[in-house]
């Protein structure tokens, strides 16, 4: 399965230190994220309860051990799967803390993420754990450029090259520290412009939901998906990472037409093209 096909906006979150069970375009990287369904709670007076694992850099780690450390359940555990998902069902709290581990990575202990009635379960945890080795680091002005694949003839000429600026903060004192940043990208539609990154030792992951540029009123270009390679131990000026996703334009029925209207039955003209050989080029400014 493509990691850029993979459901989990609530691993991504992590990144923005928000949560969310609906999307705006293409799926992120991990396991699958809640469906909109409310879930039937488990008897006597259980809750059931889904996870996932990954690395900072957006990995899944199968194999993953999770144990639950305090509470009525203490020492219950379980492994997560080949996409780094994982269930529980027992008495849990929002005090309750669940330990995950795995050979090569950083312990970490979390608590459950907030209710979430609209979610399927309502009650998710999802752990990033650090590798080892120390972070490369990426802090620094970039130019960010998207060149499409060669096989996306449909895209206008004009869109098939674009570059913005963008900023990657320095190290903070964030766990896991200096490995997981939001970024906005200047140039790109208001509201629709931060990515995520992580990283994980040498290996660094962009992770696109949805960024948008508004060509003209009525015009979008939007980029979804994943950007992921093993770069070296030190950043050089410039790093082209292989982007595997969905490029798109869209022309929108109004001039005074919304981005959402491009997926809304309001296009009067949507091209795209999925591949994955798109690249996502960093030159350090």
């Amino acid at each position: 399965m493509s990691m850029s096909r993979w459901i989990a906006l609530l691993l991504i979150a992590q990144v923005f230190s928000s949560a969310a069970c609906g999307e705006h375009g293409p799926a992120a990287p991990s396991a699958t994220s809640p469906s909109p369904v409310a879930v039937t709670p488990p008897p006597n007076g259980s809750l059931f309860m889904r996870g996932t694992v990954s690395d900072t850099a957006f990995r899944a780690l199968a194999g993953a051990r999770v144990e639950v450390v305090d509470g009525p359940q203490a020492g219950l555990s379980t492994m997560a799967d080949g996409i780094g998902e994982f269930s529980l069902s027992g008495t849990f709290d929002d005090a309750t803390r669940f330990r995950a581990t795995k050979d090569g990575y950083v312990t970490a202990t979390r608590t459950l993420q907030p209710f979430c009635a609209a979610c399927n379960p309502n009650r998710w945890i999802n752990f990033s754990l650090e590798v080892l080795a120390p972070p490369v680091n990426m802090a620094g002005d970039y130019t960010l450029t998207f060149v499409a694949d060669r096989s996306c003839t449909t895209l206008p000429n004009e869109v098939r090259t674009r570059t913005y600026a963008a900023t990657i903060p320095p190290p903070s004192n964030a766990i896991p520290a200096n490995a997981s940043f939001g970024v906005t990208v200047r140039g790109a539609f208001k509201g629709w412009d931060v990515i995520g990154m992580g990283v994980a030792g040498d290996y660094v992951a962009v992770w696109l939901e949805t960024l948008v540029e508004q060509i003209a009123p009525n015009t979008f270009l939007s980029f979804g998906g994943l950007a992921a390679a093993s770069i070296g131990t030190s950043a050089g000026s410039t790093i082209a990472l292989p982007f595997d996703g969905e490029i798109a334009y869209c022309v929108t029925k109004s001039e005074l037409g919304r981005y959402e209207d491009c997926y809304q039955g309001q296009a009067a003209a949507r091209l795209q093209c999925t591949a994955t050989n798109h690249q996502l080029i960093l030159t350090r400014r």
